[in-house]
């Protein structure tokens, strides 16, 4: 089910891991570095209407972006953001995409043309938009239960917390009053602005998953299995490197560097919730040599798409895993070698997965560009091999969604059902977007 969104760090971290959507702020590097682009600011919390957070000679700084339209209908900012020079490519609209310009000449979003629910994005055929839902600012990751009443989650997170909340039931969406439960574990709490919330929600039929990692190299994190139904009844598992996950019936699989007690190299760790204790199993194996961990995904078949960052590029790639390998791994306890699997040619560097029906769709783009360098969503179909022992059929990529400019940004991916939520920004605000596949 974001949802599968990859972040990155700081400047010491950036190498480590560079090839992600959506951002896990994994602190400092010891250098007095604060930033190295906007993303890193992430963890600064909200600012007010018509600035947004810039990365401004290594410093997090909040600069005015051409969010609104002035009298004349023309760009409502300076051009040069009060002479820092912080527009000139360099994501200074916070990832949202909306000053996209250079010190020569600001692309003045506000007039522009676009459509009131998907901006300035275009949609390709074989495609069709459904409803779309307001999403609040403060809101990282997204889940949805398997339906057919489809109950919504977010991970919210501010200076101070990183919390669980109910969305209420799709699309009437408005994010709860209350937190169900924090995802900070109990010994880190003491400090919270010291953690950076993992951008995945993820879901097991009963069960939500959400994760932090806080600075290091490998990064230490937790993950929380929060019940929705039980307020203050969460567990906590030392989850390091936790970078994505996704989840399926009584299953949670999570992309990092070990589980718990059961850590190791980069790879795909399973929790099994079906009872207490959780039993951890690592189901999926990396090459020795990778820059990071990756995506993580599982389409409606019980196909899983895995990934990691290549270790001399930190372009992300991806495999597809049956469901009866990963079965078998689980029964086994001997994980599935990746690179043996049938890859994902996504064509390009991508940053974020969820599961689009039996397929998968990817934000294409590289790290770190303006609007997180979405270029496109796209869907691969997966189909099982016959007889479910043979590999994964990985289908030609379809575009869904392309980014025809900078002026409406793609900033998650997640799944209700069959279908694919993407959240998008632009200068009508934040919303999620049901896209069906079909005219």
């Amino acid at each position: 089910m974001r949802t599968d969104m990859m972040r990155m760090g700081t400047k010491g971290q950036r190498a480590a891991l560079m090839g992600a959507l959506l951002a896990v702020v994994l602190g400092g590097t010891g250098c007095g570095d604060e930033c190295v682009d906007s993303i890193d600011c992430r963890d600064k919390g909200a600012v007010p209407a018509g600035q947004a957070w810039a990365c401004v000679e290594e410093l997090c700084t909040q600069v005015v972006v051409d969010i609104e339209e002035d009298d004349a209908g023309t760009d409502a900012g300076t051009g040069t953001d009060a002479g820092t020079e912080t527009d000139a490519g360099t994501e200074t609209d916070g990832g949202t995409g909306t000053d996209a310009g250079t010190d020569g000449g600001t692309v003045a979003c506000a007039p522009l043309p676009r459509e009131q629910v998907l901006g300035t994005l275009q949609l390709q055929t074989g495609f069709s938009v459904a409803e779309s839902a307001d999403l609040s600012p403060e809101v990282v990751a997204v889940v949805s239960t398997p339906g057919p009443t489809y109950s919504l989650f977010a991970v919210r997170q501010t200076a101070t917390g990183r919390d669980v909340f109910s969305l209420g039931t799709w699309p009437e969406l408005a994010l709860g009053d209350t937190a169900i439960d924090t995802v900070i574990a109990p010994a880190d709490r003491a400090n919270p602005t010291a953690t950076f919330a993992s951008y995945f929600l993820a879901h097991d039929g009963t069960r939500l998953l959400a994760g932090y990692t806080k600075s290091g190299f490998p990064a230490p994190g937790s993950v929380a299995v929060v019940d929705p139904s039980k307020r203050d009844a969460t567990t906590y598992l030392d989850a390091p490197d936790n970078y994505s996950a996704a989840g399926t019936t009584d299953a949670f699989f999570v992309n990092g560097s070990g589980l718990e007690r059961l850590s190791g190299s980069l790879g795909v760790y399973a929790l099994v919730t079906s009872g207490k204790p959780f039993v951890k199993f690592k189901v999926v194996d990396f090459p020795a040599q990778v820059g990071a961990s990756g995506v993580t995904a599982i389409a409606q078949n019980g196909i899983g798409v895995f990934g990691y960052a290549a270790a001399d590029t930190y372009v992300n790639v991806a495999h597809a895993v049956s469901s009866a390998k990963l079965g078998e791994a689980l029964a086994s306890g001997t994980p599935v070698v990746l690179t043996n699997e049938p890859k994902v040619d996504v064509g390009s560097d991508f940053n974020a997965a969820a599961s689009f029906g039996n397929g998968v769709a990817v934000a294409r783009g590289a790290y770190g560009a303006t609007g997180f360098g979405v270029t496109d969503v796209s869907r691969f179909s997966l189909t099982p091999g016959l007889g479910g022992g043979q590999p994964v059929n990985v289908g030609s990529r379809e575009a869904v969604l392309n980014t025809a400019d900078a002026c409406t940004a793609v900033e998650l991916l997640s799944s209700l059902g069959a279908d694919l939520l993407v959240g998008v920004k632009d200068v009508n605000g934040r919303r999620l977007v049901r896209i069906q596949q079909g005219q």
